[in-house]
């Protein structure tokens, strides 16, 4: 399979509120997307999550590591380049209430990326607008109406329109549904996987909901405070978990547990102040003496990685 995007070493890190410390928002993070293909990263809030999303597009800059997208790293690309290069990645927001200019009509804001990189005259522009709104299945007529004349499912399915508008390949799904009724998730996620399947787009779908991650995704990446704990295929990580954290979250999901929920003791560390060792280890309902301080190995089991002191022995699939 075509690697489409690779990321390498990845950090972000800033200054404390104290001006004496460092958070690690995002320490060091590995990983790669084939084409054609949905990566799922998951952990709790704080975790590093959209941080890492907003690394991947290069609306923040990294204090260190690389994106590489189709060979080209990012982080190197000048002002123009950059420009260009983000027709083929774009990003939806968590929230379609935040997302959309309320002063914008439909038309203006799904047509405003065709209109920033010159692509076609307006008569395409207009018809490519009222193409995209049949895509996501709303109506012709809404073009002409404003962000607040819609509900928040159909505010998302513009965020998607407008993503969707350059023809991009890669997508980077930030908490696309959590503000969203539940009732209202389960058509958002039916159509990203029918536009993923008819328009060949790979994703980046970040979310602190392992059960939505489970149904769209690929591969999987398990965040705590900054790093990657668990990294594989999906159902490898999910249906046998090595990882005591991700252990922990399986087992919340609704009928996984089998009456064995593991509930983590305590809310994560401070980012400004993270455990010496293992970061999980206050919280780890395995945890052994070296954990306390000395760092875990990431440790290579077959296509997964897992960070963790714990002797794995043979995964069972």
């Amino acid at each position: 399979m075509t690697v489409l995007l690779n990321v390498s070493n990845l950090s972000k890190h800033y200054s404390a509120r104290d001006g004496k410390g460092v958070v690690k928002a995002v320490n060091g993070i590995s990983f790669s997307l084939a084409q054609g293909r949905t990566l799922g990263i998951v952990g709790e809030s704080g975790c590093g999550k959209s941080t890492v999303a907003r690394l991947i597009l290069r609306l923040i800059a990294p204090t260190a590591g690389e994106v590489h997208f189709k060979g080209k790293n990012l982080m190197k690309l000048d002002a123009p380049s950059l420009r260009r290069m983000r027709q083929h990645i774009q990003i939806v927001f968590q929230d379609p209430y935040a997302s959309l200019d309320p002063r914008m009509t439909v038309d203006s804001i799904i047509s405003e990326p065709l209109d920033i990189h010159n692509v076609g005259t307006k008569t395409e522009r207009q018809k490519s607008v009222l193409d995209l709104l049949d895509l996501v299945g709303l109506d012709r007529a809404s073009a002409r109406k404003y962000p607040h004349e819609f509900s928040g499912g159909q505010r998302q399915r513009i965020s998607i329109a407008r993503a969707i508008a350059l023809k991009p390949e890669l997508i980077v799904l930030d908490e696309p549904v959590s503000a969203l009724d539940v009732s209202i998730q389960s058509q958002i996620l039916n159509l990203l996987q029918d536009l993923k399947h008819e328009l060949k787009l790979s994703y980046v779908f970040i979310s602190h909901d392992l059960s939505i991650v489970e149904h769209v995704s690929d591969d999987v990446a398990v965040m705590y405070l900054g790093q990657i704990v668990e990294y594989g295929k999906a159902e490898d990580v999910l249906q046998s978990p090595l990882h005591p954290y991700t252990q922990a979250l399986v087992s919340a999901i609704p009928g996984k547990n089998k009456g064995n929920r593991i509930v983590l003791a305590g809310d994560p560390p401070n980012p400004e102040k993270i455990p010496l060792g293992c970061s999980f280890h206050p919280r780890c309902h395995k945890v052994l003496e070296r954990c306390l301080s000395v760092l875990p190995p990431v440790r290579t089991l077959g296509a997964r990685a897992v960070c963790c002191h714990l002797d794995f022995g043979v995964v069972d699939r």
